[in-house]
């Protein structure tokens, strides 16, 4: 659960232009982030959970799915992600294995 609740934190601070809490502005992405993009990233997440790791969906596994539903045009939503991570998810508390993930997936 904890992994799906981030994707869907992801999805919604990025479509929104706003942390959850509204305190940071950030900017968004030239996708749509859909609901069916969402779910799709933790179906792969999950696929990729059960035939190479042990079945619990980890950070990792949804990292990679979320950084390719984000960045649609390599130059300008590379840098709204790498904004959101470094602004965001790296002082985000409990969220160090998914910046973690997110880092070497770039």
């Amino acid at each position: 659960m904890d992994e799906i609740r981030r994707v869907v934190t992801v999805f919604r601070e990025l479509r929104n232009g706003v942390t959850e809490d509204g305190r940071t502005k950030l900017k968004s992405p030239s996708g749509t982030l859909s609901t069916a993009e969402a779910i799709s990233v933790v179906t792969n997440g999950m696929a990729l959970a059960a035939h190479f790791g042990d079945g619990v969906l980890r950070a990792g596994d949804v990292a990679a799915g979320i950084l390719g539903a984000v960045v649609k045009d390599p130059v300008s939503d590379q840098v709204v992600w790498q904004e959101y991570l470094e602004t965001v998810v790296r002082e985000r508390e409990g969220w160090r294995d998914f910046y973690r993930a997110a880092r070497r997936g770039e």
